[in-house]
Parts: structure tokens; C-alpha cells; sequence
């Protein structure tokens, strides 16, 4: 019987940490992306949120104002290298909450833009959910990697 060519896993073992690195800076250049629009206007970001009505009044300024900066430290630490597993763990968990705040949306029978930053007037759908399903999956994947290509070598 014929072994596959990747059966003993050396292939695929070497195209791992490429496939993570990879997965790193799409994953962290989008939260770098969203991020910046968020920052230069937290009041529009702001309204956004308010337009899930799901949270508290007055409470979505403070989120207006705290997730776009860490949306940004996020997005450096994977690009960067930095803290790969609790930036990448931070990153799956917020793409959670923004798939079930997308979904409830969805349900509710709310037609308004999803607030992600991305791209201008992205309303909420299956298309959204979709999107954040694989870049969770990116997250995922990260994790699961082992063995890592960082950008800042030790120095010897």
C-alpha cells in the first residue's frame, strides 16, 4: 500500500509555522485596521454600539473608548510577535462576543451596520458571521501551532 506524501506529517509539520504566520498577520492586521477608524472617532463608534440595544446606556461610551485601543494592541502583538497566545486567546473571545452580538442583531430584525470598522456601511448578516467564524478559526489554528516564526530573534 502507498504511503501518502504528507502521511508522515514532515510536509505539513514545516508548512505549519508559515500557515501560523500567516494567519497571525491577517488576523492582526485586521484588528490593527478596525481599530483605527474607532480611535479617530469613538463617538460614531459609539452610536454603533448603542444600535445593538443590548448594551446599558452610557456604558457603550466606555467601550467606544476601550475596545478600539485594544483592538490595536492586539493587532501589534500578533503582527509583532508579542504575547501570541493571549493576544491571539483576547482575539477569539472578542470575535465570539461580536459573532453572538452579530446573530442576536440578525434575530431581533435589526438592519444596521455591524460597527466593525472593516469596511464602510458592512450591515449585519451571515456574510459577518461568516467572516468572524474564520478568523476564529485563524485563532484556533494559532493556538494550535507549536512551533513559531517570530519577526524579533534572540539575541545571542
Amino acid at each position: 500500500m502507498a504511503e501518502c506524501w504528507f502521511a508522515r506529517g514532515e510536509i505539513v509539520s514545516k508548512i505549519y509555522p508559515y500557515f501560523e504566520l500567516l494567519c497571525r498577520l491577517i488576523i492582526g492586521g485586521i484588528f490593527l485596521w478596525a481599530s483605527i477608524d474607532k480611535i479617530i472617532d469613538p463617538s460614531k463608534f459609539s452610536k454603533e454600539i448603542s444600535n445593538y440595544h443590548i448594551i446599558p446606556f452610557g456604558l457603550e461610551n466606555l467601550i467606544a473608548i476601550a475596545l478600539p485601543w485594544l483592538e490595536l494592541m492586539i493587532g501589534l502583538g500578533l503582527i509583532l510577535g508579542f504575547y501570541i497566545n493571549a493576544n491571539t486567546i483576547i482575539s477569539g473571545f472578542l470575535l465570539m462576543i461580536f459573532n453572538i452580538l452579530v446573530f442576536q442583531a440578525m434575530m431581533r430584525g435589526f438592519n444596521i451596520e455591524c460597527g466593525c470598522g472593516l469596511k464602510e456601511g458592512q450591515m449585519v448578516g451571515y456574510g459577518k458571521l461568516f467572516e468572524n467564524f474564520i478568523l476564529l478559526l485563524g485563532c484556533l489554528f494559532i493556538l494550535k501551532v507549536k512551533d513559531r516564526i517570530l519577526y524579533l530573534k534572540k539575541i545571542q
